[in-house]
């Protein structure tokens, strides 16, 4: 494999002494340790060779990988996601939290001055945060092997959608022509603050790793439909109208008429 190319994998990663399984692909695996997530979705993930979001020692096992065989990749916790720093755990007093809505409690994880961290304690006051990756200090384990390459350019999109917008990338209408690549984003995406930025992400990693075409993103905003007018009622003229039929009296009786006789005389 070369840098640049795409290839599709089954996954598995595991930190630390124990061995925890942290992320994977494979829904039943991911149930039976209870890291299942609803949100995501369970399928042959696609990466490429060379790109920054892997670590260094995965990206030499990739390119000296073949298909349909299975590797073990070992990284030491330096090279994975760092040693743990005192110096990156802090105190806040508790009004910072207030400041931005955030009611704190030990284990939370929070995001504030666009730093991610975890809650260790909650004291009258103040609250005690930690900077540290979840997994710092972890010596990391991931095992993969590879499905197949790559080559369909529609298929390289999709997996770019994949990883600039964690939505399921199916629900984009993809399409690549001579001269450009059309996609069309969904309805639940079109109103989504997460998309406006994975927008921009996306376009500079269609340029990086698929140069040489447009890229037209095409979002429909449908109008109000309109409301059938309803037609006026004709009027029927007078002299059209049917005539209207007189009631018929009833002829009175012969012993009322008798009794009206007699009073008249």
């Amino acid at each position: 494999m070369n840098d640049g190319d795409f290839i599709k994998i089954n996954f598995e990663m595991y930190v630390g002494d124990d061995k925890k399984l942290v992320s994977t692909n494979k829904e039943q695996l991911a149930k039976d340790n209870d890291i299942y997530d609803e949100k995501l979705h369970y399928r042959e993930a696609v990466l490429i060779v060379g790109s920054e979001g892997l670590f260094n020692e995965i990206n030499d096992s990739f390119k000296n990988a073949e298909v349909g065989k299975e590797y073990e990749v070992n990284i030491t916790p330096e090279n994975a996601y760092g040693l743990r720093d005192p110096k990156n755990i802090k105190v806040h007093t508790v009004r910072e939290f207030q400041r931005h809505e955030i009611d704190p409690v030990p284990g939370q994880e929070i995001t504030l001055g666009n730093r991610r961290g975890r809650v260790i304690s909650v004291t009258p006051g103040r609250v005690l945060v930690d900077y540290n990756h979840h997994w710092a200090g972890k010596a990391v384990q991931y095992k993969y092997n590879v499905i197949a390459k790559v080559d369909s350019d529609v298929e390289k999109v999709r997996a770019l959608v994949d990883y600039n917008y964690n939505q399921d990338s199916e629900k984009f209408k993809v399409e690549s022509k001579a001269k450009a690549y059309n996609i069309t984003v969904p309805e639940e995406a079109k109103f989504d603050p997460v998309w406006i930025e994975a927008k921009y992400r996306l376009v500079n990693d269609i340029r990086k790793y698929l140069p040489g075409k447009d890229i037209k993103i095409e979002e429909v905003y449908k109008g109000e439909e309109e409301k059938p007018k309803e037609e006026p009622k004709e009027e029927v003229p007078a002299e059209a109208a049917p005539p209207k039929k007189e009631k018929k009296t009833k002829p009175a009786e012969e012993g009322n008429s008798k009794v009206e006789q007699e009073n008249t005389q």
